[in-house]
């Protein structure tokens, strides 16, 4: 019986296509519509203070906007972005409040040596938002199977869901190297060491509890975390500019397009390590690409 809820549940996530790139466009941008909500809020009613009330508004704005974008609204995000932006729009006509704020301190041992930016914040506590909601809501069938990870060929939330995160993890990573000029080998290993624990423990407790996984995703024993856990140090070794990335792109793609790794990463047996695990071995080259050219292109704009 065990073992027959267990292959209901790989089915449930396995042999899906994915959805339009559009359509994900779509319920992705109720994020930043919620945030024009609340910044209108915040910025015309002085809204969110500390409160119940506001404090369940906020959760409700940034939270449980993207819970029924992913669900019952999975099939209508226009209308729910309509929904955002109408309200937010009407309260920038309102006045603002006077409020008396503190002038910043501009005094030399004050000045920060990376400027802040709010935008980003937003983004990458939007992601992760979205992420939680995705991983929690996949294993339910109000979640659209259009929206799971694809097998083979396809875009789907998730699997921009996971480019996203690598392309979070390249903007944080270069703030060393806009302190120092340079990224420490030292420091992108102490990074790493609590994805790596967490990944061994996510292996340890998969198997042990013979939970229901997606083999074909990152292989036998390989997860999401190890790949993480890799990136750090690979940038830091490697120290690539913006030709060294485009080459190892062009190079990436011409492999995988040219030669017999494209069809050995998707039909292979799992007859040893390698080939147990091929799939999330070899997509991160394609991720440390991500990474590498994220990072390069912050300290450069920056």
């Amino acid at each position: 019986m065990a073992q027959s809820y267990k292959s209901l549940k790989e089915d449930f996530v396995s042999n899906l296509s994915g959805g339009s790139i559009w359509e994900i466009n779509w319920v992705t941008a109720v994020a930043p519509a919620a945030v024009l909500l609340w910044s209108a809020l915040q910025s015309r009613r002085n809204f969110f203070s500390n409160s119940y009330a506001s404090f369940l508004t906020d959760f409700l704005l940034n939270v449980g906007t993207i819970l029924v974008a992913t669900t019952i609204y999975s099939s209508a995000p226009i209308a729910l972005n309509i929904l955002l932006i109408l309200p937010a729009s009407s309260l920038y006509f309102l006045p603002k409040p006077r409020i008396r704020t503190k002038k910043p301190n501009n005094e030399k041992g004050n000045l920060q040596p990376i400027p802040e930016r709010p935008f980003i914040t937003h983004y990458r506590g939007s992601m992760m938002v979205v992420t939680c909601v995705a991983i929690l809501a996949v294993d339910f069938k109000v979640f659209p199977r259009r929206f799971a990870k694809v097998e083979t060929w396809g875009t789907s939330l998730m699997d921009m869901g996971v480019g996203s995160f690598v392309f979070s993890a390249g903007l944080i990573s270069a703030r060393p190297v806009l302190k120092t000029g340079a990224a420490s080998l030292k420091s992108a290993l102490r990074h790493s060491l609590p994805l790596l624990a967490l990944g061994l423990i996510r292996l340890y407790s998969v198997k042990g509890l013979d939970y229901a996984e997606h083999v074909s995703e990152y292989g036998v024993h390989w997860n999401f975390f190890f790949t993480l856990a890799l990136l750090p140090p690979s940038v830091a070794l490697i120290q690539s500019s913006h030709l060294m990335a485009l080459l190892i792109s062009c190079l990436l793609q011409a492999v995988l397009e040219f030669t017999w790794l494209k069809a050995w990463i998707l039909t292979a047996p799992r007859h040893n390590l390698l080939s147990q695990n091929r799939e999330g071995l070899f997509s991160f080259f394609g991720n440390q690409d991500v990474y590498s050219k994220t990072a390069i292109l912050v300290v450069d704009v920056v």
